[in-house]
Parts: structure tokens; sequence; C-alpha cells
């Protein structure tokens, strides 16, 4: 429960909901926003596998206050910044944040239920409750920063979101950690490291799990990221721009919720074809209610998929490579991020969005290919 409260308070950040319309006020433009988008993924890239090698090392709870800490100093860098330079610093310490909360909360979890239950079987159940809260913040912070920015003004939404996130980080100290990845944890560092990079590089097993991993989560931060400027290209009135992010960040918490019934090939297969057409309508509409339509199914089948896999990998790991491992993949996915998103914002700058869209595409394809490949092979626990 503490980590739930943790997780929802560090998830309702009202500027999440405005935050590029705040960037072009003062001075960013489209191709500027990607390059913002991809110092903030250098950062995470530099950040990622470090921090979770030390989560699996140390204390996953630390490495979370830590991410909490950087979290609360991007609000504070944000309120204060006037031109882009201060600004991408804010960025530089939420991707910091990112990094850090990437690959822990779902480690921690999967040990809280084998140290519950014994076994992995609920793990679906759990982390999509996570995803479930994360998304109920989402959609709250992006109402709020709505209302906020609506009658106040996009600044202020900053400022209100910084005492959010001090009693998130209060709340996790009070979470008890599991102790599993410690009673593993006994090799030399390097080693340790080497062993990390092993289990997720040398496992073929693990490679389609790996491939679709990454894709979908390219897609996943590309969505999430840059949303909104889909609704800048197609005229879409400010005052809808809340209610518009509420409804997108709502898919977390469908998805999470939906994640066990994509267990089902059939079912499973349905929603491979809805990410084929939700991103087709990405690319040909130029209607905000359609674009909303597809971002939001897009969205929650990207999160349903996320949990999924996750216990795929997860199920392939032991504990003292848990947190690792999936940092590991999160860089892998980051390096591929940072020129899919200069690229996608280049040419959107260049033509529009919607013709950049063939890059998601593109992406989607390899990842959906991946994932065929994953119904094939034995799910079970090592």
């Amino acid at each position: 429960m503490p980590l739930y409260i943790s997780a929802f308070l560090q998830g309702v950040p009202f500027w999440y909901a405005i935050e590029k319309l705040f960037m072009t006020s003062i001075g960013f433009d489209t191709a500027s926003i990607g390059l913002m988008v991809a110092i903030m993924s250098i950062v995470m890239l530099a950040v990622e596998t470090p921090s979770g090698i030390l989560a699996d090392r140390w204390s996953r709870t630390g490495v979370m206050l830590l991410g909490c800490l950087s979290l609360l100093l991007a609000g504070i860098i944000g309120v204060l910044s006037h031109n882009e330079p201060m600004y991408i610093l804010s960025t530089v310490f939420w991707g910091i944040y990112a990094a850090l909360y990437s690959g822990t909360y779902d480690s921690v979890i999967y040990d809280v239920t084998l140290e519950e239950h014994g076994d992995s079987k609920r793990y679906e159940h759990y982390l999509g409750r996570l995803h479930a809260v994360e998304g109920v913040a989402f959609v709250i912070g992006a109402l709020g920063g709505g209302l906020i920015a609506s009658h106040a003004s996009m600044r202020l939404t900053y400022l209100l979101s910084v005492p959010l996130i001090l009693c998130g980080g209060l709340m996790l100290l009070r979470f008890r950690e599991p102790k599993l990845h410690k009673a593993e944890v006994s090799e030399p560092v390097f080693l340790h490291i080497k062993q990390t990079f092993a289990a997720v590089l040398k496992n073929r097993q693990l490679l389609p799990v790996v491939i679709s991993i990454v894709g979908f989560a390219v897609l996943l931060d590309t969505l999430f990221e840059l949303s909104q400027l889909w609704f800048i290209a197609a005229k879409t009135p400010l005052g809808l721009f809340g209610i518009i992010s509420a409804v997108v960040f709502s898919s977390w918490t469908i998805g999470g919720l939906l994640a066990r019934r994509f267990v089902n090939k059939f079912e499973s297969l349905i929603g491979l074809n809805i990410i084929v057409a939700t991103v087709l309508c990405l690319i040909y509409s130029r209607n905000y209610w359609l674009l909303l339509s597809a971002q939001f199914l897009l969205g929650t089948c990207l999160i349903a998929y996320g949990v999924i896999l996750s216990r795929k990998l997860h199920n392939q790991l032991p504990s003292k490579l848990r947190a690792g491992s999936s940092s590991v993949i999160s860089t892998l996915g980051r390096s591929i991020l940072v020129p899919s998103s200069l690229l996608l914002t280049y040419v959107a700058n260049d033509k529009n969005i919607f013709s950049a869209s063939y890059i998601l595409l593109g992406v989607a394809v390899i990842a959906i290919t991946a994932y065929l490949f994953t119904l094939r092979t034995s799910d079970s626990e090592i």
C-alpha cells in the first residue's frame, strides 16, 4: 500500500497535461522539443543501468527515494524556467527520476509477490494494479493541470505539484522492502555488472521478449512524451487539453486492469491488430477526437503488453539481477528513442507530425513480430 500511494502521488504532477504548451510559451518549437527529449533520453541512458544495479546491490527503496528527490527538483526548476536552457535542466532531473523509477518498482513488486505467495502467478495482478493507480493519478493530474492552466497560469501547475511529490517520498519510508535480492548478491560489483548484461544479451530465449519490450517501450514513451504534438497540429482548442491528457493518461489504468486478459492468445492477437490500426489513425486522421481515441487505445494496449512481457522477463531472471536487467532493457529502449525522437520531430518540423508517424508504424511492426515469437516459447519460472 505505501508503494501504491507513493506511485500515485508521484503520478499526479499537474504540469504533465500542459507541458508542451508551456514549452512553446517560453520559446520551444517542434525541433527543440525533440532535442529536449533526446537530451533527457541521453541522461536516462547514463543513469538507468547503474541505478538498476545499485538497486539490486544496495536498496530499491533508497533508489526510489532518490528518484522522488529528482522529480521534486524537476518541479522546482520548472517553476523557475523562463527560457529553453533552464527548462532543459528541469527535464534532465525528470530524466534522472524516470531512470531511477524504471525497473525498480516492477522488480520490487515481483519479489513481494514471491515473498508473500511463493510464486509469480499473481504478478500481473499486482503490477497491473500499480499501473491502474498510476493511471488514476495521471488522470487527476491532467484534469487538475488543465483547470489550473485555464483559470490561473501554466507555471502554477509546477508549483502546486511540489508538495504532492514530497509526500510521495515520505510514503516510501513506510515501505517494507523484500530481501530476496540481498540474499543472492555476494559477487564483486564488476562481476555483478557482467552477469546483469549477460542475463539480458546472451539469453537467446529472452531475445524476442527484449525486442518486443524495447519496441513497445519506444512507442509508449513517444506517445506520452509527444502526444500533444498531434493535437497542436490538429488545432485543438486550449480548453480541451486537460480533458485530452486525462483520457490519454487513463490508458495506464485501463491497460493495467486489462493486462491479464491479454494473456489469452486470441485476445492478444486482437490487441496487436489494434496497435497497427491506431498508429495508422495517427498517420491519416486530422480529427482530434479520432486522434484521442487512437492514442487512448494505443496506450491501453501498450501498457497491457508491457505487464505481460515484464512477467516473461522476470520469470527468466534471478532476484539479484532483476532491477539491473530491467534497467539494461530500458536503456536499450532509450538508445533507440534518442535517434527516433530526433528523426520524428525533424520530419514533423519539416513536414508534419502525421507524416512523421510512419516511423512509429515501422517500430510497431518490428515489436509485434517479436511478440509473436514470444507466444511460441514457454513461460516457466527459473
